[in-house]
């Protein structure tokens, strides 16, 4: 069961793994428009959010935001800038559950390292690759752990919610969720991301997944953080044998709202299936960065994304295919759709392949493009006025995204907020 903390751990010394994130992000530069993956970001926004440990006080959270939540049956971990608010959370688990902290599972490292022995389970990166990345790992105490025993198929999802409320003494949130599949488990976990104000300030999710041989897991991410403020989310992503991910996200929310995923197919006739939905308005920049790495013989890869852009905002689509030595059989597709609905809004796509492997079959493509002439001039020839015209047209691009999602009451919350899109 899940013992939340309401400040950072301090009865035992820092575990080794926390101490050497902390010294990496004095070692590991801030990313800068040099960079081809921060090549969009508002660099002079990002300097002004400020990280540390979590804090006690977690600010005043609107009564509607709970409305604003998907409802869902099942575990619900609630965590407000940084620290799991248990009066908000449902920690009843069924068997094969477990949950708890990262906070938790880094006193079991420091135990280990003293013993001699050494796994940090995947809660900290040995690459790391920026310094938020670090700061993350140095600063997410207070997250989830979720681990799911050998054989079990959880009935009802698990439902991860994190809050971002900016504060004067410290703006910017860590969070980081663990996620742990043994073999042939499955489950499928919804996250939620959302926050309160639109002054400066954010938040910096990590999700780091392992998948054990013949695990299937189902994840679905939404993110919907006020306009004002930012949202930097990382999902690594580690498969062995046989095992299923399948990805669904929806980038909505946030002034710059970026969705990472490096997904490593480590066994042979691993599946991932990732796709998403970014939907901007105004001066958003909603940013999918995307690498799955073949490393094993006979995997399967499928990338879909799809984008709407009003007004003046900015989509950026940057995929990676990457098939190494031995890959052997690998099967990737990577696709990129937009709709820009604005002679002023844009969208930079850019697709990425390396293939070192025999015997593979690898594609991609994207395309840009307005709503379709004929289209609108078939539903206005018979009395469906512009407007409502238009919002069909659009609704029914968007929609092929939303449709992959396998729970009735998610799939309801998207489209209700893309009902309000640009109203």
């Amino acid at each position: 069961m899940m013992t939340p903390t309401t400040t950072p751990v301090e009865t035992d010394p820092t575990p080794a793994a926390r101490l050497d994130s902390l010294d990496r992000i004095g070692i590991v530069r801030y990313p800068t428009r040099r960079d081809e993956a921060w090549r969009y970001a508002p660099h002079r926004q990002l300097a002004q959010l400020s990280f540390g440990p979590p804090l006690a006080a977690s600010g005043e959270i609107p009564a509607a935001l709970d409305e604003q939540l998907p409802t869902l049956d099942g575990p619900r971990i609630v965590v407000v800038n940084g620290i799991v608010d248990a009066d908000r959370s449902n920690l009843t688990t069924p068997n094969g559950l477990r949950l708890s902290t990262p906070a938790d599972a880094l006193m079991n490292m420091h135990r280990a390292e003293q013993s001699g022995s050494h796994d940090n389970g995947g809660l900290v990166d040995d690459e790391v690759l920026d310094a938020y990345t670090a700061l993350n790992f140095a600063f997410a105490d207070s997250g989830t752990v979720i681990d799911v025993a050998d054989g079990v198929a959880l009935d009802e999802p698990i439902h991860i919610v994190d809050i971002a409320v900016p504060t004067p003494q410290q703006n910017g949130s860590c969070t980081h969720t663990t996620i742990r599949l043994g073999a042939g488990s499955s489950a499928t976990v919804v996250e939620t991301r959302l926050g309160v104000g639109n002054d400066v300030g954010g938040s910096n999710v990590a999700t780091t997944v392992s998948l054990g041989h013949d695990a299937t897991l189902d994840h679905v991410l939404l993110q919907d953080v006020p306009a004002g403020l930012v949202h930097l989310s990382r999902v690594d992503v580690t498969q062995q044998a046989r095992s299923t991910l399948r990805a669904r996200s929806f980038n909505l929310g946030a002034s710059y709202g970026r969705l990472a995923y490096d997904v490593h197919l480590a066994g042979v006739d691993a599946q991932a299936d990732l796709s998403g939905l970014f939907v901007g308005s105004r001066e958003q920049i909603l940013d999918q960065q995307i690498t799955v790495v073949h490393d094993a013989e006979g995997c399967t890869s499928r990338q879909s994304y799809r984008g709407v852009l009003y007004d003046d905002s900015t989509g950026i689509f940057n995929g990676g295919i990457d098939v190494r030595p031995g890959a052997d059989g690998t099967d990737a597709a990577q696709s990129n759709d937009n709709l820009l609905l604005s002679n002023r809004a844009e969208i930079n796509t850019q697709p990425r392949l390396e293939i070192l492997a025999d015997e593979v079959a690898c594609k991609h493509g994207a395309t840009v493009g307005q709503l379709d002439e004929t289209a609108m001039y078939y539903l206005r020839s018979r009395g469906i006025p512009a407007d409502e015209a238009r919002r069909l047209l659009i609704n029914g691009f968007a929609d092929q995204a939303v449709d992959d999602v396998g729970i009735e009451t998610v799939r309801e919350w998207i489209l209700d907020r893309l009902r309000h899109t640009n109203d």
